[in-house]
């Protein structure tokens, strides 16, 4: 029997795996309360306590949060160098590692007559702004608890796919969504992601992403953490209650916040009570914390930071010029979304399309299992695009991988193309390849924008004859999703390597007779992510121009490579391409080779004419030059 990948949410607040039993997700909770495990770690000493334990040690310890503690490590992998706990540095990979060793260790514990499963190997979810250093960061903290990560999935794909593979006919619901825009709207404990998809072609694309990362879930907590600080000062006359502190009741405080904002979320809930022994450092009724909220100062307190928050929609519907009538679904996910103040603000703007969702602070994992249950797999949901020289003088974009491109998994790495290259103009001794993709999805026209995703340039020889030097470009991707471009001139020799990650996927979506499979295992292939301009910012009045061509025997606009060398360039190496009994040269060449050729009485080129004026000695041949 093969063993079951599961699905693994590793979150900044919580985390939780899944897997699928039967036509049924199972999701690993703590077994005690019955919800996601904390991403909370307390080195205590030799030992390493992660999850519940870690974050109830904040409240039973009287002298306040035990030292050694991280909270949100999921955040580290963000930054460079270590984290120090305590004085001593801990690699941002092995405290991720603690938490999903944990996860790991959990799920081989048995659940009522079920036995523990291994927990081996996985497909995990990460935020949709997570880039490749993220994703190698995390892959190997992955390795690091003896996990294999078979292919990394964003986390709202990975949570609309779970809500639709919930419904009664999925295969009816897919049709009714085609060409439909939906909205994800993420709002967890570390930040706020909205995701913008489509059901398009058998998959779904993402079509446009905002975060924010400073309305998550902790800022409210630290809102009420800070009423109850006031609160407290003024009814014992203190000035400067935050010197009195005792070290860790911050902490301890603020797990308390979250707490109240979570029980405050229960209609049924109006006042909660706080009590943090040993608050203080002095003695008397002040030194103990005791205080309560009410449900109208969680409101009150919160507005600002869930008007923000909402406000993000119009920010997103805006740059894809959608209103909120065109959005068919609203998914919203997350522990925020539990609040009424946020719920209420959804629901006036897509009335009827927000569904109440029972498993909201698991769904992510639970898509990610289904994903690897029913063995769907990443593609590209837009081309990359390499920027090809044309008689425009502008450019025109060519593509190198079309989307739909299915994405490397666990231990691959794809080469993706291997495309001859000819150098046009050499004079500066270097051959720029610019690499980019649509903007949007779909098919583009030639007007559309591009959105660059890498630069890269290889040494030439500046005295050879244009077209002659031939480039080699390589494209290969790898199981973190990161491009690497391979640039090598045949003649100069010279080869050069660069990185990109900022790609766009979508998620294939199963066919109806993969999921009418009987057995219900059709995960075989897991076990195994145009032309135009790019508009830009009008920062300046100058335009790339590349300097490099593809040559294709199959198109009859490049059977004549010299007509995308410039003018100047050509009459140096072909005069007789300027014949007027020749047809070669193009409207642009003519205008290049003409500004670049001097006067030949007073050898001045045309800008200098027509700046300076003409000069006697010249009879007449400036001016007509000028003109």
């Amino acid at each position: 029997m093969t063993e079951p990948i599961f699905g693994v949410d590793f979150g900044t607040t919580n985390s939780v795996a899944a897997m699928i039993v039967g036509e049924r997700a199972l999701t690993l909770v703590d077994q005690v309360t019955l919800r996601p495990h904390p991403s909370v770690i307390w080195f205590r000493g030799s030992d390493v306590v992660v999850g519940r334990e870690a974050r109830e040690n904040m409240d039973i310890t009287e002298s306040g949060a035990p030292p050694g503690f991280v909270r949100s490590p999921k955040m580290t992998l963000r930054r460079e160098g270590p984290v120090f706990v305590d004085g001593q540095p801990i690699e941002p990979t092995d405290a991720v590692a603690e938490v999903l060793k944990h996860l790991r260790n959990d799920a081989a514990l048995p659940r009522g007559r079920a036995p523990g499963q291994k927990l081996d190997r996985a497909v995990m979810t990460i935020p949709v702004n997570f880039g490749g250093i993220e994703r190698r960061a995390l892959r190997q903290a992955a390795r690091k608890a003896g996990i294999s990560v078979v292919q990394f999935v964003h986390e709202p794909v990975a949570a609309l796919y779970a809500y639709l593979r919930s419904l009664p006919d999925l295969n009816r619901e897919l049709a009714r969504l085609e060409g439909r825009s939906v909205l994800v709207f993420d709002w967890g404990g570390g930040t706020l992601d909205l995701t913008l998809c489509r059901i398009q072609g058998a998959a779904i694309m993402q079509i446009a992403n905002l975060g924010d990362n400073e309305v998550g879930g902790d800022r409210f907590d630290e809102r009420l953490r800070n009423v109850l600080r006031a609160k407290h000062a003024a009814a014992h006359g203190i000035e400067d209650a935050l010197s009195l502190e005792q070290p860790g009741t911050a902490a301890k405080l603020l797990h308390q916040c979250e707490v109240v904002k979570i029980n405050l979320s229960d209609p049924e809930k109006s006042i909660e009570d706080v009590i943090v022994k040993n608050f203080l450092k002095i003695d008397g009724p002040a030194r103990n914390l005791l205080g309560t909220i009410t449900r109208e100062e969680l409101n009150k307190e919160s507005s600002g930071i869930v008007a923000r928050g909402l406000a993000k929609i119009d920010e997103l519907l805006e740059q894809a010029q959608l209103s909120y009538q065109d959005i068919e679904l609203c998914l919203a996910t997350g522990g925020m979304v539990n609040m009424p103040a946020i719920r209420n603000g959804l629901t006036e703007r897509f009335l009827g399309r927000v569904p109440n969702l029972s498993n909201g602070d698991r769904i992510i994992a639970e898509g990610a299992a289904w994903i690897a249950h029913d063995g769907l797999r990443l593609t590209l949901s837009k081309p990359i695009e390499i920027l090809m020289a044309d008689t425009s003088g502008l450019g025109t974009y060519y593509p190198l991988v079309e989307a739909g491109w299915r994405l490397p998994l666990e231990n691959e790495t794809q080469n993706v193309t291997n495309t001859r290259l000819f150098c046009t103009d050499p004079r500066e001794g270097i051959a720029v390849v610019e690499l980019a993709k649509p903007v949007k999805i779909g098919r583009c026209s030639p007007s559309e924008p591009r959105r660059t995703l890498c630069v890269a340039s290889v040494e030439v020889d500046s005295d050879a004859e244009p077209l002659i030097e031939r480039l080699e470009c390589r494209l290969q991707i790898d199981h973190d999703y990161v491009a690497n471009v391979i640039l090598r001139s045949t003649g100069r020799g010279d080869e050069k390597q660069f990185e990109f990650h900022d790609l766009e996927f979508g998620l294939a979506l199963p066919t109806p007779r993969a999921l009418a499979d009987p057995d219900g295992t059709t995960n075989s292939t897991v076990g195994g992510e145009g032309a135009g301009r790019a508009k830009a910012i009008p920062t300046s009045n100058l335009v790339q121009r590349t300097n490099v061509a593809i040559h294709l025997p199959d198109r009859s606009r490049q059977d004549n490579l010299w007509q995308v060398v410039p003018g100047d360039l050509v009459a140096k190496w072909r005069s007789a391409h300027f014949d007027v009994r020749s047809s070669e040269a193009t409207p642009r060449q003519l205008t290049e080779r003409n500004f670049y050729i001097p006067c030949m009485r007073c050898r001045r080129h045309v800008s200098q004419i027509k700046a300076e004026g003409p000069v006697s000695e010249c009879r007449g041949t400036c001016g007509l030059r000028a003109s």
